[in-house]
């Protein structure tokens, strides 16, 4: 982090849950949403906003149990 525009997420689920991946801007606006159901075991995905306008994204990843707030900077 920074990035030109391509990151990569990986995570892993040990138990069946449901998840909501959100990638926002810094003001806020949702750019994308990625929702899973009963999803269990290794997620890797790479995304490419490389044609996003430059700034500060914002990654959240939220289950029923745990929530996770992450930061990249597009450049």
């Amino acid at each position: 982090n920074p990035t030109r525009g391509i990151f990569n997420i990986y995570f892993s689920c040990e138990e069946v849950e449901d998840f909501d991946l959100l990638i926002s801007d810094a003001l806020g606006n949702i750019v994308l949403i990625d929702n899973q159901k009963q999803f269990i075991g290794e997620y890797a995905n790479t995304f490419d906003f490389s044609s996003y306008p430059k700034g500060v994204y914002m990654i959240s990843i939220s289950t029923n149990k745990s929530f996770v707030n992450k930061r990249v900077v597009v450049q």
